[in-house]
């Protein structure tokens, strides 16, 4: 397989500013095409974004408003920075929480490396400090506060489209307001989320849930430590069996409950097939491995030959890494 390249970079800026807008300009573009993929006419009015987000993430609206402002934005851009009712997108990723020992929580994040941000972003931006993955220009894929709240997002399988918020911007919301998994769970069972996902919880305190989103349906809370591409207990979709959902789920599984592993067993796992994914072509190769450890409050991040990141509100270090992926 012929290499790629994809460079990530390990950013601390308190609130957004000259780094976030720099980032900022070069990937809008992108986000406009996406944003106008099905025509323009298909997103929701400012108006709309506006009451959407001022009854449902109300904390939020002061940060949605400095980024309006910082980046000049015309009313298109004003809309699409909200996030709410976006354009449909598909992402793979398998993720699991260890609980023996020192709970940790693990994921892979499989997507198309060229939409991916490749960002890790720590902030202080209201009043407790997050690091976290980046996507949708300041949301959230995965990450901890420094409460010690993890998170992790995982494509629900659904292609079921309805009325809410990009997913990562919600789990924003979640790291910048919550401190444990009960209020997290509180929040996503009352923001709507507009497409199917698989959100994974741990918390300082050991805590785990699985919330299954998907709209038109009520919220499902589980205490499953994991979470793939499906939803559940058997749930036979296209994606869940084009990403082998359901070979990925066996596999974790089998090495949570296997007495012999080890935490350190357990994350090696998630750098082998079934679990590491390599259909980079049709935007399902794994991206990172990122492991969460809430007592810590240390992260490590892993790509392939043994390049690894680690970060921790403790200290933080700003870095750019490129990593051959396959």
């Amino acid at each position: 397989m012929a290499s790629l390249r994809k460079c990530f970079t390990a950013v601390q800026e308190a609130r957004p500013a000259e780094q976030w807008l720099a980032h900022c300009q070069a990937a809008l573009p992108g986000y406009r095409r996406w944003f106008a993929s099905e025509g323009e006419l298909k997103r929701p009015s400012l108006a709309q974004c506006q009451q959407a987000m001022q009854t449902h993430m109300p904390e939020l609206v002061p940060m949605w408003e400095h980024l309006i402002a910082l980046t000049n934005a015309d009313e298109q851009d004003a809309r699409l920075l909200s996030f709410y009712c976006p354009a449909p997108s598909l992402s793979g990723c398998s993720q699991a929480v260890w609980t023996r020992y020192t709970p940790t929580l693990v994921r892979n994040y499989d997507y198309s490396p060229a939409l991916c941000e490749g960002r890790i972003l720590k902030t202080h931006w209201f009043d407790t400090p997050v690091i976290a993955s980046t996507d949708c220009l300041w949301g959230v894929l995965d990450g901890m506060n420094q409460h010690g709240l993890s998170v992790s997002l995982a494509y629900g399988g659904k292609d079921t489209v309805g009325e809410g918020f990009g997913i990562a911007i919600i789990l924003r919301y979640v790291l910048e307001f919550c401190s444990s998994v009960d209020e997290a769970v509180k929040v996503l069972c009352r923001v709507p989320a507009h497409m199917a996902y698989n959100v994974t919880l741990l918390d300082a305190y050991g805590q785990v849930r699985t919330v299954e989103l998907c709209p038109y349906t009520p919220p499902n809370v589980t205490y499953k430590p994991l979470a793939v591409n499906h939803q559940g207990d058997f749930e036979l979709t296209d994606y869940a069996m084009f990403s082998h959902s359901y070979e990925r789920q066996q596999t974790l599984l089998a090495k949570l409950y296997d007495p012999l592993s080890t935490v350190e067993s357990f994350v090696n796992t998630f750098e082998v097939s079934p679990l590491r994914a390599a259909n980079y072509t049709q935007g399902f190769g794994t991206l990172y491995t990122a492991i969460y450890n809430p007592q810590l409050r240390a992260m490590e991040y892993r790509w392939p030959n043994r390049v690894r990141m680690y970060q921790s509100f403790a200290y933080f270090e700003a870095c750019t890494l490129w990593v051959d992926l396959a």
